[in-house]
């Protein structure tokens, strides 16, 4: 019993050279049986399998990437991680990493600038192949510094400058926008307002400015236009919604600025008493999961989630490989993506 406990013992803590000794040849040799980089004979690669197992050994990955200044890994950051428009960005990035035999590491940033720098510069000490940045709000200047020590792919946000290892996926936002605008339009309405999140972000003000430009080109007047700002959560939605209950002459169509407002918005409504969209019209922006099966279920726009986190992974393994390789990006590379949108009409409009 207790040579049973010293065996144990002596197993807890095994590492490669343990493997290496039991099985009676070098470090190198077991490297190259986990990794398969150089040949070993089918004798030896069985006898070294063997003393894994026997012993337990789970080869650290990580450690083994950080001593030759890489991993396969990358970095993906988002701001809410509870939020599914990212959530179906996240699932497509991790389709397309896992195929091309990268694991990812997730941070969620809460949309705080200052965890976004945290992020990015522990990305950074940890030497991930390259980085997925989804809707970060740090100053475009801020961005750059980080950009010219990583390959990075920006997702769902327009960016100014351009880099050699850097590329851009995002959606016209202003053009989505506007769609809605007529569409409330040619259902009647004539007074509006739009629900919209914190203007340090790009997206909303593209999103207002697509909105309030098609129907003021309509003819609309700006006094028949109410702009309030939140953040993207249900709860503002709602608050933002009972604020707009205040005014004597309150609009009668919504625009929210994400499902996740709209939603707050619609139930908002429903606990006045109103009746949608007899009494309101409410959409949203996204088109997420829950959007088919709210009550009633919501018009908003539709987002190419999943293939935006697709693109922006096959664009990032490209920019990587180039680097890797010290080729010259071929000019007909384009490292920016932008994607259009559509209109989902449903029951709340």
């Amino acid at each position: 019993m207790i040579s049973q406990q010293n065996e144990k013992e002596k197993l807890k803590n095994v590492n490669i050279k343990t493997v290496a000794q039991l099985s009676g040849v070098s470090i190198a040799t077991v490297s190259n049986v986990i990794t398969g980089k150089k040949y070993v004979s089918p004798e030896v690669t069985q006898r070294v399998l063997q003393t894994i197992k026997k012993v337990g050994y789970t080869p650290n990955q990580i450690a083994r990437s950080l001593k030759k200044k890489g991993t396969t890994f990358f970095g993906v950051m988002v701001p809410d991680v509870t939020n599914p428009f990212f959530a179906e960005i996240v699932r497509g990035i991790e389709s397309v990493a896992l195929e091309n035999g990268y694991q990812i590491f997730l941070c969620n940033t809460d949309g705080n600038v200052s965890r976004e720098k945290a992020t990015l510069k522990s990305f950074i000490e940890h030497y991930v192949e390259g980085i997925i940045n989804v809707a970060p709000r740090m100053e475009e200047t801020a961005l750059y510094t980080f950009i010219k020590r990583t390959p990075m792919v920006v997702v769902d946000r327009p960016i100014s400058f351009h880099d050699s290892f850097f590329g851009l996926v995002y959606t016209d936002n202003l053009t989505a926008s506007s769609k809605l605008a007529r569409h409330f339009i040619q259902k009647g309405h004539t007074s509006f307002a739009c629900l919209a999140g914190p203007l340090i972000v790009p997206n909303v003000r593209n999103r207002i400015a697509g909105f309030v430009g098609e129907l003021q080109r309509l003819n609309i007047p700006q006094e028949k236009i109410i702009i309030l700002h939140g953040e993207f959560k249900y709860e503002s939605g709602f608050l933002l919604m009972e604020k707009l209950f205040t005014l004597k002459n309150h609009p009668t169509a919504i625009f929210a600025c994400n499902d996740l407002m709209a939603w707050g918005a619609i139930e908002a409504a429903k606990k006045k008493g109103f009746q949608i969209p007899k009494d309101l019209a409410i959409a949203g922006f996204d088109n997420v999961f829950f959007s088919e099966l709210i009550n009633p279920s919501l018009t908003t726009i539709n987002q190419e989630k999943f293939n935006a986190g697709v693109i922006a992974t096959q664009m990032l393994l490209k920019i990587n490989t180039w680097k890797k390789s010290a080729s010259v990006i071929p000019d007909n590379f384009s490292r920016t993506t932008i994607l259009q949108a559509d209109l989902i009409q449903r029951k709340s409009t």
